[in-house]
């Protein structure tokens, strides 16, 4: 028999090992004041323009089961940490205050990573074609150092990105740094949708062929500096980017449907929530094909793009309920689920408001939305139920409405830019209206919360549970700075 070690000794290596943990994650966390974690890959204005220095090469995989625990193990711990200790919010009183407060803090290029903040101090790789394409708008104003401070800190996160999955060959959702220059890719939840779509759509963006907006509305305020760095990244790591895209495309796509597997579960900007073969992962499917084709990763192909994009309409489209199907598992089909993720037609191009024919499938999704409430009090909802049971058991538990009846700011700024580009096509004030609306409960939910939240409960409050809390000052903000453009542009005529 082996001989049993004392409790009091097993007592304090489990506190120590504890302790341990808690100080790994904490020194690891590239957001903390005294991080190990610095960066690969930088970039600075110098005499001489924009100039970058790439380390990638010395950037350390730790794909060990072990440090995949841990590196669930330390977003777990930011949650709650969130949660309990440390939710900052702005000390402004105005909104224009407010996101300068927010821009100095998100956007400062001396941190690793452009994040959505707070918990999240982990890279979801999908943010940067998802909740922060808007970044490189030019129209959006700002001083020439705001400005140079976004570039920079989209340049440099992708660089990141870039290089940690050169060096990994299955795309994840998440990186986590675990180390001085070490990371660690794991998926929260699946497989992810958008992780290349977020790469490929930043490439574009600091390339100057993705403007960052879904339609212009205003002269630009700011020169793109990032054309050569764009190029450079390309010509780098444009043949890891094409190993990547074909995986991803054997992975996802269905060579009997021509569209997503219904028999892979994925993970995308509503990740919260188990679906088969999303509305948004098969336009996601399509951007990325598109944008792999732009940036001469892969051959054209317009009538292949074309015809995925006219499968996807016919599928998902439900004419006699006037919006898009979420997915097509047989719950969702049954009962003709909507989701407001459909939204992500406007940031990708999917549908052009401009053409006849494709904004009818807007006007008639905006009048669901007005019949069901959806919008109410203010934009928008994922959907007016929670459906928690379709949701993973950890966010079931921890927080059940955040994939339902929770309202999204990032959604809800899609939604509103929406009502802007039918209104200008249209001429129909209440559109102008809707989005004025909208944009002024945003106005005065920024100035009673002290930040730009995430995510707010379904009465349109900041959204807190015992186990989470909304990120308070969110990046995000840059899309409402680009919606209060747009109305601004259209209320001047």
């Amino acid at each position: 028999m082996s001989p049993r070690l004392p409790v009091p000794l097993l007592a304090g290596a489990s506190s120590l090992l504890a302790l341990g943990s808690l100080a790994l994650a904490y020194v690891t966390n590239p957001f903390t004041r005294f991080t190990i974690v610095r960066g690969t890959y930088t970039a600075r204005f110098g005499a001489g323009g924009l100039q970058t220095r790439d380390r990638n090469d010395g950037l350390v995989i730790r794909q060990h089961p072990l440090w995949r625990s841990f590196a669930y193990y330390s977003c777990a711990v930011n949650v709650l940490g969130s949660r309990y200790l440390h939710s900052p919010g702005s000390g402004a009183g105005t909104v224009d205050g407010i996101i300068a407060d927010i821009h100095a803090l998100r956007f400062d290029p001396e941190r690793l990573l452009l994040i959505s903040g707070d918990q999240f101090t982990a890279l979801f790789v999908r943010n940067l074609g998802v909740f922060y394409y808007p970044m490189l708008d030019r129209s959006v104003p700002g001083s020439p150092a705001d400005w140079q401070d976004r570039e920079i800190v989209y340049l440099q996160t992708l660089g990141y990105a870039l290089g940690v999955f050169a060096k990994q060959p299955e795309l994840t959702t998440t990186i986590v740094a675990t180390g001085r220059r070490a990371a660690t890719c794991v998926n929260i939840y699946a497989y992810p949708s958008d992780t290349l779509y977020g790469m490929l759509y930043a490439l574009a963006a600091l390339a100057g062929l993705e403007p960052g907006r879904p339609a212009a509305y205003a002269e630009d305020h700011h020169p793109l500096d990032t054309v050569g760095a764009a190029a450079e990244l390309l010509e780098r790591y444009g043949s890891s980017l094409v190993a990547h895209f074909d995986r991803y495309l054997n992975m996802a796509l269905d060579p009997a449907t021509g569209l997503v597997r219904t028999d892979l579960k994925m993970s995308g900007a509503k990740d919260i929530t188990q679906r088969s073969s999303a509305f948004y992962d098969n336009v996601i499917l399509w951007k990325t094909s598109e944008l792999a084709q732009r940036l001469g990763l892969v051959p054209a192909d317009p009538p292949g793009l074309a015809a995925l994009r006219q499968r996807i309409l016919d599928r998902f489209w439900l004419p006699e309920r006037g919006h898009f199907l979420e997915d097509l598992s047989p719950e969702a089909t049954a009962t003709q689920y909507y989701s407001s993720d459909w939204l992500i037609v406007l940031a990708t191009g999917f549908l052009d408001p401009a053409d006849p024919t494709e904004r009818a499938y807007l006007e008639r999704s905006i009048e669901h939305i007005r019949s069901t409430g959806v919008a109410e009090p203010f934009a928008i909802k994922y959907h007016t139920d929670t459906r928690a049971h379709r949701q993973y058991p950890v966010v079931r538990f921890a927080v059940a409405s955040y994939g339902g009846d929770s309202i999204w700011s990032f959604w809800g700024m899609e939604y509103v830019k929406t009502l802007l580009l039918l209104h200008r096509h249209t001429g129909r004030q209440d559109y102008l209206d809707e989005a004025g609306r909208h944009l002024d409960a945003y106005r005065a939910a920024m100035v009673r919360d002290n930040g730009f939240p995430e995510v707010y409960d379904t009465h349109g409050k900041m959204l807190t549970t015992p186990l989470y809390r909304s990120i308070r000052q969110t990046g995000w903000v840059i899309g409402f700075e680009q919606a209060r453009e747009m109305y601004r542009a259209a209320s001047a005529g």
